[in-house]
């Protein structure tokens, strides 16, 4: 299966190459200029004697400026996009996550999970497939202050009524799940699992709205912690399983809208 991107990510591309597209003159000039300022440092460096630091610094030179070229646009990008550092956040959350949920996954406290969950109405960031607590719904965030707990929240809870939703289709799908679903459904648990620096601040046991909100560097630990609901191997390895191809199925049909999307403005340019 090919390497899925979370949707912050893809976004953020997204939102890159269009700033990309509108800015063409300004990135060719910046490059030609760039390029000519290169050829100028590396013809006047062969000009000094002889030596190995004149070497080390005709290779090194030219590097800081490729480097140094390549972070001015990337600002300029951010400073003309306002909700581009929104998504890098969004990436450095999940990313977060993800990372949390290896180790524990590695400690067995959780059979499996599938990130970045498209459905028809917004996503799951993460459908954690537990050992003890059936199936938590991740709602990852990266915050300096937090003065938006009610809407939080509110997403997290929204959250959960889709993963019910999924996963109620998913296990109607199969006849064990079917007869697990009738006698043992799984339940879901929404949390909302804060990264930055205002996790700090989230005392053990928040919650707003009934929804529980997480310090990231304690999430493992509530996890290690849950003791609700056992749920066996074979059907958790089905679950991610059909999570997984429900993504892909999600993904295809993204790319083919956009591809689309792409060829009707062409033909309208």
């Amino acid at each position: 299966m090919p390497k899925h991107h979370p949707y912050s990510r893809r976004d953020f591309r997204r939102r890159w190459r269009l700033w990309l597209r509108r800015n063409q003159r300004l990135v060719a000039v910046s490059t030609v200029g760039l390029i000519g300022l290169i050829a100028v440092s590396v013809g006047v460096l062969t000009l000094l004697p002889d030596s190995g630091f004149r070497w080390w610094l005709m290779g090194a030179l030219p590097t800081a400026l490729v480097a140094g070229y390549f972070h001015l646009i990337h600002t300029a990008f951010l400073a003309h996009d306002a909700n581009a550092i929104w998504h890098v956040r969004g990436a450095w959350s999940e990313d977060n996550t993800r990372s949390e949920l290896q180790r524990a996954k590695r400690k067995r406290l959780v059979w499996g999970w599938v990130d970045s969950l498209g459905l028809q109405q917004g996503d799951i960031d993460h459908l954690v497939v537990t050992r003890m607590g059936g199936l938590v719904a991740v709602d990852s965030k990266w915050r300096s202050q937090v003065h938006d707990r009610a809407e939080m929240a509110r997403a997290a809870h929204r959250m959960r009524l889709r993963a019910e939703a999924l996963t109620r289709d998913l296990l109607k799908g199969d006849s064990r799940g079917t007869r697990r679903a009738r006698v043992n459904p799984l339940s879901v648990t929404s949390v909302v699992v804060l990264w930055g620096a205002a996790q700090h601040g989230v005392p053990d046991g928040a919650k707003v709205d009934g929804i529980e909100f997480i310090a990231g560097r304690r999430f493992m630990d509530w996890l290690g912690q849950l003791d609700r609901q056992p749920v066996d191997r074979r059907a958790a390895a089905g679950i991610v399983r059909s999570l997984e191809l429900k993504r892909a199925a999600t993904d295809q049909a993204r790319s083919a809208r956009v591809a689309e999307e792409r060829a009707t403005r062409r033909v309208d340019d």
